[in-house]
């Protein structure tokens, strides 16, 4: 699974449920990091217990007495990655989103699929929107119904910054 903006997922269930064996689960786009502009990105591959031996390494392991320690040989691993320890300040960023928000990362889950498809419901008929269905946390605008007179998206989205509202992948503000 492709867990590029889990904003409709967390705290309501979980991959693994679903039936998912393994996923990138982006850390930025769903706990408070946007990317605008290609970066920084960061987040784990969460996988099921039994792809475990094939997981790169090092991997961190708990030893006897509760000691931590970073294992570097394992037969069946796929080996190194290049960036082991990621972006950090993206990773302690969505450390404290989740702390801070505790049990109501669920609630910001639910808010943010509400303000979508309300967001989404004010559009129709000013977007073309690619279906019908109410939508998970983004609203699913692909391209402008105004094309025709020569106005795209990028067009629409700059003028809502001379308004003063600044767009991010999470929200509107």
């Amino acid at each position: 699974m492709d867990g590029a903006n889990m904003n409709a997922l967390t705290g309501v269930t979980r991959p693994g449920d679903l039936g998912v064996d393994v996923m990138h689960l982006n850390l930025h786009k769903t706990f408070s990091t946007p990317h605008g502009g290609g970066g920084p990105g960061a987040g784990p591959v969460a996988m099921k217990k039994i792809l475990e031996p094939f997981r790169p390494v090092p991997i961190l392991v708990e030893r006897e007495g509760g000691k931590l320690a970073l294992e570097q040989v394992r037969p069946d691993s796929i080996g190194k990655v290049r960036a082991f320890g990621g972006n950090f300040g993206v990773l302690v960023r969505a450390l404290a989103y989740i702390l801070a928000y505790g049990p109501g990362v669920r609630q910001a889950t639910e808010d943010a699929v509400l303000n979508a498809n309300y967001i989404r419901k004010h559009l129709e008929g000013v977007f073309d929107l690619p279906y019908s269905l109410p939508s998970m946390p983004r609203s699913g605008v692909q391209r402008c119904i105004q094309k025709r007179n020569g106005v795209n998206t990028m067009d629409i989205a700059k003028r809502l910054i001379d308004y003063g509202f600044i767009l991010t992948p999470r929200r509107f503000r």
